[in-house]
Order: C-alpha cells, then sequence, then structure tokens
C-alpha cells in the first residue's frame, strides 16, 4: 500500500490475529507511527493476545501502554471488556481491582452504552469468589440488561448461594434458557438434583418465545440423572433428546448420555450410543473407555483406549481412562507401561491425577509399599488425595506402618478432615490394635472432630 492509516493498521492486527498469527500482529502494532496509533489498534492488539490465549501478555501490553498513551488514547468500553475477560482467566483478583478503580474513573456506569463492561465486571468478581463487588456493581446498575440478571444470578449459583440465585430468578421480569440453565446447575452444585430437576421440567413445559429447552439443558439434566443413578428418568430424558435430533448435532449431549448410563451401570446402552453416534471427539472415546474400565471389563477398555491412540484422538484424560481401568481390572503391568509411555510416545506430561491414579493401581493390588515408594519420588508435591488413597489401600491390606505415614501427612495437609483419623482407628483395629484405636477417637474427641455422617441412595 503506498500509504496506511490507523485503519489499515488495525485490519492487519485483526486478520493476522484470527490465523494465530501473534507474533506478527505485535510486530505490525509497534510499526504504528505515533500520530496513526489509536484506541481502536490498542484494542485490537490487546484482542490478539486475549483470543489466542496469551492473556498475561495481554495484561502487560495494557500496563505499559496506558502509561504511555495517557491522556492523549483512553480505554473504551470493549478495551476494558477485553482486559477483564484475561483478567479472569489469569485468576488474578489484584489485577481485577485496579481495572475495576480504572473503568470507574474513566467510563460513565450509568451510561446504558457501557452496560456489557459492567456485566463483565459482575462475572469477573463472581468467579473470583469476591461476592461483595459484584452485589455492588449490580446494585448500582441504573441500566440492567437480561445479561446482569443472569451474570450476578450466576455468581450466587456458583458460590452456592442458590437462595440468593433464586431471589434473582423470582425477581426477573424477563427469561431466557440461559437463565433456567444457570438455576438447573446452580441446584445440581448444591447437591439439590431433584429440585434441579423440577426447574428442568418446568422448561419443558413453558415452551415460549426465548425458553425453549437447548442442548445445554438436556446435558445438565442427564448429567443430574446420572448423578442420583434416576435410569428410569434418565431414559425419559433420552427419549426427548432423540425426537429433537440432538444426538445427531451436539456431541456434549451423547457424550453425557453415555456417562449417565455408565453410572446407572447400563453398559450395553453406552456402548450403543457410542457406535450410534454420528460424530465421535475425545471426550466420547474418554467417556466409553471409563465405562468399560469401572464396571469391569478392563481388557475391553484396554481395547478401545489402544483404538484411540492409534487414531490420535487421546489427551491426559484419555489416560486417566486407560489407568482407572487397569486399576479396577488389576493390570499393574499394563498400568506402568501406559504410565511410562505418556510422555515417550504421547507426549502428554503426566499430571498429578495421574500419579493418584498409579497410587491406586498399586494399592489395589496389594502392592502398597510399591505405592508409597512410588508417591515418594514423585516430582510433584502429593496432594491430600494422593495420600488419602495410600490410606485407604493401608487399611484394605491391613498395612499399619505405611497406614500411620499416609494419615501423619494427611493430617498436616487437612488438620480439619476426619477421614485421617477414622482411617487410621479403623486400621489399629483391623490389625488388633485396639488401645491405639481408642486413643484416635479419644484424640478426636478431644479437638472436637466428627465424622460426617454418611449418605446412601435406595433404588
Amino acid at each position: 500500500m503506498p500509504r496506511r492509516n490507523s485503519t489499515s493498521y488495525t485490519a492487519m492486527i485483526a486478520g493476522l490475529s484470527r490465523s494465530g498469527f501473534v507474533a506478527e500482529s505485535r510486530k505490525v502494532f509497534d510499526s504504528i507511527p505515533p500520530f496513526e496509533q489509536n484506541v481502536y489498534s490498542w484494542t485490537a492488539m490487546i484482542s490478539s493476545y486475549t483470543h489466542n490465549r496469551q492473556h498475561m501478555d495481554a495484561l502487560k501490553l495494557f500496563s505499559v501502554s496506558y502509561g504511555e498513551f495517557f491522556p492523549w488514547i483512553l480505554p473504551n468500553s470493549f478495551t476494558f471488556s477485553t482486559v477483564l475477560k484475561s483478567c479472569l482467566e489469569e485468576g488474578s483478583l489484584v489485577m481485577a481491582m485496579q481495572l475495576h478503580g480504572l473503568i470507574v474513573k474513566i467510563l460513565n456506569e450509568q451510561d446504558k452504552e457501557n452496560v456489557f463492561v459492567q456485566n463483565c465486571l459482575i462475572d469477573l468478581h463472581g468467579k473470583l469468589g469476591n461476592l461483595g463487588d459484584a452485589e455492588n456493581v449490580f446494585n448500582g446498575l441504573t441500566w440492567k440488561d437480561l445479561s446482569t440478571w443472569n451474570v450476578m444470578m450466576d455468581s450466587y449459583a456458583r458460590n452456592l448461594m442458590i437462595v440468593k440465585a433464586l431471589a434473582i430468578f423470582d425477581s426477573m421480569e424477563e427469561k431466557d434458557t440461559l437463565s433456567w440453565n444457570i438455576m438447573i446447575s446452580g441446584f445440581a452444585e448444591c447437591g439439590r438434583g431433584i429440585e434441579a430437576l423440577e426447574f428442568f421440567l418446568q422448561l419443558c413445559r413453558l415452551q415460549g418465545p426465548g425458553t425453549y429447552p437447548n442442548s445445554s439443558t438436556f446435558t445438565l439434566a442427564i448429567t443430574i440423572c446420572g448423578t442420583y443413578s434416576m435410569l428410569k428418568t434418565g431414559v425419559q430424558i433420552h427419549a426427548c433428546v432423540l425426537k429433537r435430533g440432538l444426538t445427531e448435532s451436539n456431541s456434549y449431549t451423547g457424550n453425557s448420555l453415555i456417562n449417565m448410563y455408565m453410572k446407572c451401570g447400563s453398559i450395553e446402552e453406552s456402548e450403543r450410543l457410542f457406535y450410534d453416534m454420528p460424530r465421535r471427539d475425545v471426550i466420547s472415546w474418554n467417556s466409553l473407555i471409563l465405562c468399560l474400565g469401572q464396571n469391569g471389563h478392563s481388557k475391553k477398555a484396554i481395547e478401545m483406549g489402544e483404538k484411540a491412540l492409534s487414531l490420535g484422538i487421546y489427551n491426559h484424560n484419555t489416560f486417566i481412562a486407560l489407568l482407572t481401568s487397569c486399576s479396577h481390572g488389576g493390570l499393574v503391568d499394563e498400568g506402568i507401561e501406559y504410565f511410562g509411555a505418556m510422555s515417550k510416545s504421547s507426549g502428554i506430561e503426566p499430571f498429578l491425577d495421574h500419579y493418584v491414579c498409579v497410587i491406586d493401581m498399586l494399592g489395589r493390588a496389594g502392592k502398597v509399599v510399591e505405592a508409597l515408594n512410588f508417591l515418594r519420588k514423585m516430582p510433584i508435591s502429593p496432594n491430600a488425595i494422593a495420600w488419602s488413597t495410600l490410606l485407604s489401600a493401608s487399611l484394605v491390606h491391613g498395612n499399619k506402618e505405611i497406614g500411620e505415614v499416609a494419615a501423619h501427612e494427611l493430617r498436616i495437609l487437612e488438620p480439619s478432615n476426619s477421614a485421617s483419623y477414622v482411617m487410621l482407628g479403623n486400621l489399629y483395629r483391623k490389625t488388633g490394635h485396639f488401645e491405639d484405636s481408642k486413643q484416635i477417637l479419644e484424640l478426636m474427641n478431644k479437638i472436637d472432630l466428627k465424622k460426617e455422617k454418611g449418605i446412601s441412595w435406595t433404588l
């Protein structure tokens, strides 16, 4: 081009960003003459980082450039919404508070055109657990659109404040499908699955404009049925899904059905669903592998896992499913082989969850000493789940010495968790050390630590 203006530079940055060429878009940004630089090119470059998941770079660019551009170039509502997204992805509450203060100074809170920035602020504070500021933003708004109400309701629901979320829902003059989905999900997260399904049924009966159950609604309902082993209700919802043709167009719904039938013990139905799916993604394969492995079909699960690996349809969860299948089937040698092949053959570095799976596999097979040695050699610091898994294995196989080590480490990580005391007490009783078991119970009473009551379902 013989001549370039600010629009040319901005368009070039946006085009490169959409194609994933972030470094090239930054070169274009840095080449903009000072007199052609404006808020649009600045926002485009920040969006380039955000769109390509380089969130810290987006925050750094905003922070550095703000000092250079002020007061000639000020961020607008689109700049702030983009930066807030990166801030949320980084999980930085400190940066969130600083951005909030800047938004108050620069933008007019009562301007109807800026309401989406306020919605982003509510969402940011809510997801970072800062509900006080989320409420302050919400209550201070003169203009509220449907998204404002939904975001505030979601903030309460995700923080398990379902009563406040319900109060928001009941006070809304206008609701859409997302409003209902937030409440269904909120009730489910709070362990109130029956009420969640009641909301689902209410939505199905409404079927008015903008309040028609979508694939996300059905996925939520199916997941709840799986969690509470409500096979009969799950089959009825499955029929509704088939009538709407959702399994053909949406893999998420099909995957949730596979998981639901798996948790209800209907292995054949899970397999049939898998093979009937027109499009199978990595979650579909992982779900079926885990389904087979956890229900006593470990060798078949490994066969499916080998197919997934040969087709290149795998991720870190595929190996969790394979290791879990080996653990449930007592296939220790195969499990160790898969664990070793993760980084060497598949290029996936083991996470803490993979190490816990190996500890569980060794423990189930009675190799408690090997499990402890493996845990101590981990390059990652073991968490409470790892030590709890080892303690549980020690209890099953009556290994008092290793059980004491695991219980000690677990009490350090979670001093108020009664499980370590209860399992150690049971281990002492199992190995004939009744006086030690009595001392554990006395210690629990002394520090006022009580075992949580178990909950069972009668089907």
